[in-house]
């Protein structure tokens, strides 16, 4: 599928560590986590997302549950979004309006913008950010290419890596947004019970992507 537009930021080595510590972080009380998150994280709220924040390296989390200490929550980070067309009919998706949002994305600082990226351009964004969490966790356990179960395009490789009980998931994720039709890319770190092995087939690991990053 053709790619209109990709907006990124480029995940640094200390963003890769700051959310992987964030599960055995210390919990903070929830009356107290809003006026904690902007003063000590840097975090501001964004309507980018719903009920998401800005987090102070202008990637953009969202989390299922409380994303201090808990080991139980899903926490989503976002540093692209990708808008795919599917000619010959972009109008039928709002097509002014979503490059206007992607551009929006585009503007927040340390994100660049790349107008009509090839596929392989799309991948190289991922291929560096995985690069970054190599060198934190090793190689991953599983690289596939995702398909429609994760968005509708474009199709980008999806790694997969495991920390202690927690599932790393470095892929295309569909946007909630308008039309569903964007695509996020992002880093997700999720619950991943010691005993629950990979599906041995891909279209099936893809499921399982789908049911941790898609909530």
């Amino acid at each position: 599928m053709p790619v209109h537009s990709l907006a990124h930021s480029p995940l640094s080595s200390t963003v890769v560590q700051e959310l992987l510590a964030m599960p055995a972080m210390q919990a903070v009380p929830g009356e107290e986590f809003d006026e904690y998150s902007e003063r000590e994280l840097g975090w501001a709220y964004t309507d980018l997302v719903c009920d998401a924040v800005l987090t102070r390296h202008h990637h953009v989390l969202w989390y299922e549950g409380t994303p201090l200490g808990d080991a139980e929550c899903t926490l989503v980070l976002t540093f692209g979004e990708a808008y795919p067309v599917n000619p010959p009919d972009p109008d039928e998706y709002g097509h002014d309006s979503l490059v206007e949002l992607v551009e929006e994305w585009a503007g927040l600082p340390g994100w660049v913008l790349i107008d009509t990226p090839s596929e392989a351009e799309c991948d190289a964004v991922l291929d560096r950010a995985a690069d970054v969490l190599a060198a934190e966790l090793g190689p991953p356990l599983r690289t596939l290419r995702s398909d429609g179960r994760l968005s509708l395009g474009p199709h980008l490789q999806c790694r997969i890596w495991r920390m202690g009980e927690h599932g790393v998931v470095l892929a295309p994720r569909e946007d909630g947004g308008p039309y569903g039709y964007l695509t996020h890319l992002v880093l997700t770190v999720h619950p991943w019970p010691a005993g629950e092995e990979l599906p041995v087939a891909d279209e099936d690991c893809l499921r399982w992507v789908r049911d941790r990053i898609i909530l």
